[in-house]
């Protein structure tokens, strides 16, 4: 009798692995991320002057046909001349599509084939104008200009990924996320993600100082503007 029943320990098995599957709660229509594509333009945010940008035709090519994109890129405005100053900053959202590992990418992956180099990484912390505190990776590169065009202009990136209703730096922390959300939850997240960067070096006059100085203070001022809710609240 036992040995009749040893060809069905395999197929018993794999039933008892496959039913708690069956069991899952079922996958619905994506979450929508907490981060409005809607980026303040003209001089709609105090102290900045926005200009809607689209995104160029390499971007485009490389991810999925249903990923969306907002982008803008922005100025200082000196409240009192009125005129524009510093190293301009520019805002990136890419949200993904259904399938989101043909729709974002982290830049470590992507900025490399444009052309930067000797990409160092770091979390910091950037205080919000309404009192929150969201934390960013910091990325740092440079693009070689060739011998007579100034040497190198260097480049600073903060980006961050914002789902439904979780905000991380870390491509890891998003990617298991994503994976518990859809096999325990029976959701998917519309992941969105979030770059702002600004450069300084070659032949202009700007320092590090000023492109960071510069980096933060938007963040500051444009995530309580476009977030439309943050882990936690509803």
């Amino acid at each position: 009798m036992k040995t009749k029943l040893y060809p069905l320990v395999p197929v018993l098995v794999l039933a008892a692995l496959l039913l708690p599957v069956l069991l899952l709660p079922k996958q619905t229509k994506p979450e929508e991320s907490a981060i409005s594509p809607d980026l303040p333009l003209g001089r709609s945010l105090p102290g900045w002057v926005g200009e809607k940008r689209q995104e160029d035709e390499a971007e485009r090519s490389i991810l999925a046909p249903d990923t969306r994109f907002s982008k803008a890129c922005y100025a200082q405005l000196n409240p009192l001349s009125g005129k524009l100053y510093g190293p301009p900053v520019t805002v990136s959202i890419v949200y993904s599509g259904n399938d989101m590992n043909s729709s974002i990418h982290r830049p470590e992956r992507c900025l490399p084939a444009q052309g930067h180099q000797n990409l160092h990484g770091e979390t910091c912390e950037v205080p919000l104008a309404d009192g929150r505190k969201l934390r960013f990776m910091r990325l740092v590169s440079y693009i070689s200009l060739g011998e007579g065009k100034g040497g190198r202009v260097q480049h600073i990136n903060y980006y961050v990924f914002v789902g439904r209703n979780c905000i991380t730096d870390s491509h890891m922390r998003r990617t298991l996320q994503d994976m518990w959300d859809r096999v325990m939850r029976g959701t998917v997240q519309r992941w969105a993600y979030l770059q702002v960067g600004s450069y300084w070096g070659g032949e202009t006059s700007f320092s590090e100082k000023d492109a960071d100085e510069a980096i933060r203070r938007l963040i500051s001022q444009v995530m309580p503007r476009i977030m439309l809710r943050y882990p936690g609240e509803e």
